[in-house]
C-alpha cells in the first residue's frame, strides 16, 4: 500500500528490516560526523527538524545512474509507522542556520537557497556509512570520483572505495566502517557491515526553494533523503571537481569545488503521519459474517 512520485513499489514493507541500525540513534546530535550517515530522532517523533545540507545537487546527481550521488551531500533522516499511514511532509529552504563544518571548530551561516528535492527508501543505512566504505563485490570508482585521475588510472580492486553510491532515485547499497555503537571495526577481518535501501518514491522542483511530499505507505521502517536539485550547482561540482582531481590539484579549479561542494544550505522538514483508519465497511463486513455464522450453527442446533 504505497503511493507517490517516480513510481512506487506495490510490495508489503519489511517491518523493522534493520531494527538492530536502531542501536544508538535517539542520541545523535544534529550535525554529528555529516561527513557520514547520522540518523536524526525519528521524524514520526520529532516531525518538526532544522538542518542543513551541503552543495545544492546531492539530490539531482543521484538521478544519473553514471554518476550516482555523493551521500555526503544529502541530509539522512528516518521514520517508522506501526500501522499504515499517509506521511505528508513540507521541506523549505531556510535562511540563517549556523553550524559548525566537519572537521572544523568554527561556526558558520547556511545559505538559503536550497533547491530541495527528496527521496523515500524502505531500511535503513547502518550507522556512520558513507560512500567510501567497502564491501564485496564493489565497482572501483564513479566516474566522476577524484580517484579516476591519471595518478589513479591502475586502480582496478573491486572491494575497493567508491566516491559515488547513493541514488536518489534507485535502490543502492552502502557499507559503514562501523559497528552500530560507533566503535571501528576491524575491515580486515570483520569485513564491512552494509544494506541496500529499496526506492518507493522521490521527487524535486528543480528551482523552488520549497517542496512536499503526500504518500500512504505500510508499516515498516523508512529513510527520507533530503538533498539539492540545482543543474548549475552539479555542473560546477562535477567540472571543478574533475579538473583538479578532487582538490588533489590546487588553483582556481579547486576553490571552485570547494565552494560548490562544501558550502551548507539550511532546511526545515514539518513531517506528519496519519494512521488509515479501517473504513466502516470493512466493520460492517465483519460483523455480516459474524451474523452469518451465527444463524448457519442455529439452523445446525435445530436441525
Amino acid at each position: 500500500m504505497r503511493s507517490g512520485t517516480f513510481g512506487g513499489r506495490t510490495k508489503t514493507s519489511r517491518a523493522m528490516f534493520v531494527a538492530a541500525c536502531l542501536v544508538g540513534i535517539a542520541g545523535f546530535t544534529a550535525e554529528q560526523a555529516f561527513a557520514h550517515v547520522v540518523y536524526r530522532q525519528p521524524l514520526n517523533e520529532v516531525g518538526t527538524q532544522t538542518t542543513y545540507v551541503i552543495s545544492n545537487s546531492g539530490w539531482l546527481a543521484g538521478v544519473n545512474p553514471v554518476t550516482k550521488a555523493d551521500s555526503h551531500q544529502s541530509r539522512f533522516l528516518w521514520f517508522q509507522l506501526d500501522q499504515p499511514s499517509h506521511v505528508n511532509f513540507t521541506i523549505s529552504a531556510i535562511d540563517g542556520f549556523r553550524y559548525i563544518p566537519h572537521g572544523t571548530t568554527t561556526e558558520v551561516t547556511a545559505l538559503g537557497d536550497l533547491n530541495p528535492g527528496w527521496a523515500i527508501f524502505e531500511g535503513l543505512a547502518p550507522h556512520l556509512s558513507h560512500d567510501g566504505s567497502t564491501f564485496p563485490g564493489q565497482t572501483p570508482f564513479a566516474p566522476w570520483s577524484p580517484f579516476v585521475g591519471p595518478r589513479y588510472s591502475t586502480v582496478s580492486d573491486p572491494s575497493s572505495q567508491k566516491v559515488g553510491e547513493y541514488r536518489s532515485n534507485a535502490d543502492f547499497t552502502i557499507a559503514s566502517d562501523y559497528n552500530p555503537d560507533g566503535s571501528r571495526r576491524d575491515v580486515a577481518t570483520e569485513g564491512t557491515l552494509y544494506n541496500t535501501l529499496r526506492f518507493i518514491a522521490g521527487d524535486a522542483t528543480h528551482t523552488g526553494h520549497e517542496i512536499s511530499g503526500s504518500l500512504l505507505l505500510d508499516p515498516g521502517t523508512y529513510t527520507l533523503t533530503v538533498g539539492g536539485a540545482n543543474h548549475q550547482n552539479l555542473a560546477d561540482v562535477m567540472t571543478n571537481m574533475i579538473a583538479s582531481e578532487g582538490c588533489k590539484i590546487a588553483g582556481e579549479a579547486c576553490e571552485a569545488f570547494r565552494v560548490a561542494r562544501l558550502t551548507g544550505r539550511g532546511f526545515t522538514i514539518n513531517f506528519h503521519a496519519s494512521p488509515v483508519p479501517v473504513p466502516a465497511a470493512v466493520y460492517l463486513f465483519g460483523a455480516g459474517i459474524v451474523g452469518l455464522a451465527g444463524l448457519a450453527r442455529r439452523k445446525k442446533l435445530e436441525v
